[in-house]
């Protein structure tokens, strides 16, 4: 089926795209807030709404299912990174509730062999905390982008917790700590990496830009490409920016801003899923809180008081010149999943969509500078 000119894209792009049957099975379970990476032809997925349990579908296999392998050994947990090197996974920190229920950052580290499928729990933590981080991985390193303040965000849910059912004091901890600064957050502003030959980490230098949680964040030969983020609690950013990896570090610089769909504001996006597709860069979905960046810039810190939560659904390409474009849309919103980069598409796995509902789909996007597939 094809569609040109819609109404909702012609002042924007004069792109074609086109909606197909699904190309791969669903998941035996929603997944939302996990974690995955590629391993050859083979798809790794799994934590998050899944619990401990992981996931692998090779993607080469006609009428391949999902097939469940061992268990995750370091429990249930959302939000944990991960990257492939050299053949395994490797999967890092995460959220889960301690022994008084409280849900705490925690910043170990495990790999997975595909071989003997086994995984091992590895002797090192992250330096930082690798909640709302985001994970590439490039010439025996896995590169690590932004992240929450461990100590901040493990004081708030303690706090929390502690005020039980209460509703003024649940208020008493949920005011002053939304009513602040973004660098009052203290988010990770370093760009990390981790080498799993050495077992050591790096610094690799600041990201010279604000530091931010939930960013799209992917790489392409040495270029590195980071996509909005969170810069404080409910508050986005729609900017993006380039670091090129190179023997001296990493040299950044600022690209254009993700534009906003028609008749509405750009208050960036948290949670978008993206990769490269015919050497195109494409990247869809993610959540904000419409309204957040005009509170802010009239002088409300807690930016996203009184809004409502949106799951997003347009399909965003960048040109070589450092623009960006719409070029076309999803059927529904979608954020929070994984995204890989296999034979020229961009798979979009689980995720959630409007009102958080977990999802077992997967879908396909490709573009080859024109024509925006969907399948």
């Amino acid at each position: 089926m094809k569609f040109t000119k819609s109404a909702l894209f012609a002042a924007i792009a004069m792109a074609t795209f086109s909606a197909q049957a699904a190309l791969y099975p669903e998941l035996p379970v929603g997944l939302k807030n996990g974690t995955g990476a590629l391993i050859d032809d083979t798809v790794y997925v799994g934590l998050g709404t899944s619990g401990n349990k992981f996931f692998a579908l090779n993607l080469k296999e006609a009428d391949a299912k999902w097939q469940e392998i061992a268990a995750f050994p370091g429990g249930d947990r959302n939000q944990p990174i991960s990257a492939a090197v050299d053949g395994k996974l490797y999967v890092f920190g995460g959220l889960q509730k301690n022994e008084k229920g409280e849900l705490q950052l925690v910043n170990d580290a495990y790999s997975f062999n595909p071989a003997d499928n086994t995984w091992t729990k590895l002797p090192t933590r992250s330096p930082r905390g690798i909640v709302g981080a985001s994970a590439v991985s490039y010439n025996g390193k896995i590169y690590v982008l932004g992240g929450v303040n461990e100590s901040i965000f493990n004081g708030y849910f303690q706090d929390y917790t502690a005020a039980g059912e209460d509703k003024e004091k649940q208020k008493e901890v949920t005011i002053p700590y939304f009513n602040q600064r973004p660098q009052d957050y203290f988010l990770t502003p370093e760009l990390l990496s981790y080498e799993p030959a050495t077992n050591k980490w790096y610094n690799e230098g600041l990201f010279p830009f604000p530091p931010r949680a939930g960013a799209a964040f992917s790489v392409n030969g040495n270029t590195l490409l980071v996509v909005n983020g969170e810069i404080k609690p409910g508050l986005r950013t729609a900017t993006t920016e380039q670091g090129k990896i190179n023997p001296n570090g990493v040299q950044w610089k600022k690209l254009g801003d993700l534009p906003a769909p028609q008749n509405k504001v750009q208050d960036g996006l948290a949670g978008a899923m993206g990769g490269y597709s015919n050497g195109n860069y494409i990247i869809t979905g993610g959540a904000n809180f419409p309204g957040s960046t005009k509170q802010y810039n009239e002088g409300k810190l807690f930016a996203h008081e009184g809004l409502s939560k949106a799951w997003h659904k347009e399909v965003y390409t960048l040109n070589n010149k450092g623009k960006w474009k719409i070029v076309g849309e999803l059927p529904a919103g979608i954020g929070y999943g994984v995204s890989v980069t296999y034979n020229n598409k961009v798979l979009l796995i689980g995720g959630e969509t409007d009102g958080g509902k977990a999802l077992t789909s997967v879908q396909a996007m490709s573009f080859d500078g024109k024509t925006l597939t969907i399948e």
